[in-house]
């Protein structure tokens, strides 16, 4: 994977954010961390090793969204410990699931169809509207080759992983939209149910236009 050092200046906290399938770490800068605090933005999943040494933080807050839920739970969940706070955003353990995460037949008929036409059908699915979309796209894409490559990976590692238990106690908090498209909330809501503290808000899959700042996603 690839690691966006968006604040990078070695202060005693960290937030580390693993991002979603295709998304270009450009697309939360506009996200304001807290004094005193660096933010990572991983993204780019065709290797899902991550080989950065972390025991120089003191406080290290976990924030992942859509397939970056999985990633992170994945790399981290015997390592709960490490982290003050793990928030889980329009994701799931079980990213390709009939009841907790995507349909098998929806997933793979996305990667089906990752092409340039493709993609824009997904991303309007994932913005929800037009004037999100508009913001969204107006962030470079990143090359498709790269983006189905990294799409396949995933897929053939969440099967792989499908037979694992999941640390049931890992994520702290989720956040879940009303409105997204691509994980159907009832999945969403069927999975994180009685398994940490959960909050609903009316957004599409994608929802950080709705912050400014990376805190108020743990403020709500």
């Amino acid at each position: 994977m690839k690691i966006d050092k968006q604040v990078n200046k070695g202060q005693g906290r960290l937030l580390l954010f693993f991002s979603g399938w295709s998304a270009s770490p450009e697309l939360f800068r506009p996200l304001k961390a807290e004094p005193g605090t660096d933010v990572w933005v991983c993204y780019d999943y065709r290797d899902l090793r991550f080989g950065e040494d972390l025991s120089a933080y003191k406080e290290i807050r976990l924030v992942a969204w859509s397939l970056g839920v999985w990633v992170a739970s994945a790399l981290f969940r015997e390592k709960k410990d490490m982290f003050v706070e793990t928030i889980a955003i329009n994701g799931t353990d079980y990213p390709v699931h009939d009841t907790c995460g995507i349909p098998p037949a929806v997933f793979e008929g996305t990667l089906a169809n990752v092409t340039e036409e493709g993609m824009h059908r997904f991303n309007r699915r994932m913005c929800g509207g037009r004037e999100v979309l508009q913001t969204y796209e107006k962030v470079p894409s990143r090359p498709i080759d790269e983006v189905r490559e990294e799409l396949q990976t995933l897929y053939t590692h969440i099967k792989e992983d499908a037979v694992k238990p999941v640390a049931d106690n890992f994520w702290t908090r989720a956040v879940i939209t009303s409105g997204d498209r691509i994980f159907p909330f009832a999945n969403l809501h069927n999975y994180w149910q009685n398994r940490c503290q959960v909050t609903v808000l009316e957004a599409p899959h994608y929802p950080f236009y709705l912050w400014k700042q990376w805190n108020e996603i743990w403020k709500q």
